[in-house]
């Protein structure tokens, strides 16, 4: 063979695809707490990183101004990159089968810090193809195009947006339901995506689940009872309550 030949099989060699490894801060089997799906049994994946704050306690205040989201300034959420594992689509997808249970739970909920900075088609089509149902929670800052493509068969089945800025910077198309975390996140501001928030039937009709969430913490009693006064002005707004605290659940 030429040295030119060789060459070139050996940045053919190089250039070969790896598959891509996802930052999984942790996957474990528990039950959904929140919204729609409260009490279901779920497997959680919780992604590394997200776009609205670092997790290091000495960058909340910092990454609140850069970002203009208060969330850095309470959430209790860990999804630094310590402890974390890289794995394939594949191998997570497997992993969620081995923490299925007895009882063969088919629902993953993907979370983060922010998941649609690393999910994309090729996850969900590994999950689908274990059998799972998905469930995304986002901040709704990423496009589902974008990290997903333009086919919805490669997305998630469910879609749930918490969103942490403004209503004119959540670009996410479509979502099956819109939660605010009270006090800090209004109806009245967010009433511009409540058209993207997909009907489903239920109780006989088609209805939109859009949650107002207290936040946990030393507001909690002011944040249910501005939760609580919201829904009774504006009926369509459901309370949400984090069932997995009160069950004692991860």
């Amino acid at each position: 063979m030429t040295p030119d030949a060789l060459k070139a099989g050996g940045a053919e060699e190089r250039g070969a695809a790896r598959p891509k490894r996802y930052a999984v801060k942790e996957a474990f089997l528990t039950v959904q707490g929140e919204g729609a799906w409260a009490g279901r049994p779920a497997v959680f994946v919780r992604l590394v990183a997200c776009n609205l704050w670092s997790g290091y306690e000495q960058d909340r205040a910092r990454d609140a101004a850069r970002s203009g989201a208060t969330c850095p300034l309470w959430c209790d959420t860990l999804f630094t990159k310590e402890g974390s594992e890289r794995m394939t689509a594949p191998e997570i997808a497997a992993r969620c089968t081995d923490l299925a249970g007895p009882g063969g739970c088919r629902f993953i909920v993907l979370t983060g810090g922010e998941p649609l900075l690393q999910a994309d088609r090729a996850l969900m089509d590994a999950f689908h193809a274990a059998g799972f149902e998905v469930a995304v929670e986002t901040n709704g800052t990423q496009r589902l195009t974008d990290a997903f493509g333009a086919d919805p068969a490669g997305h998630p089945d469910w879609i749930v947006c918490s969103p942490k800025l403004p209503a004119e910077h959540i670009v996410l198309e479509a979502m099956d339901e819109l939660k605010l975390v009270v006090p800090d996140y209004t109806a009245e501001a967010y009433d511009a995506l409540v058209p993207r928030v997909r009907e489903h039937r239920y109780g006989g009709r088609a209805r939109r689940f859009l949650w107002l969430q207290p936040e946990d913490g030393p507001r909690a009693g002011q944040a249910a009872r501005t939760a609580v006064a919201a829904a009774l002005a504006d009926p369509q707004w459901r309370v949400s309550v984090q069932t997995h605290k009160v069950l004692g659940v991860e």
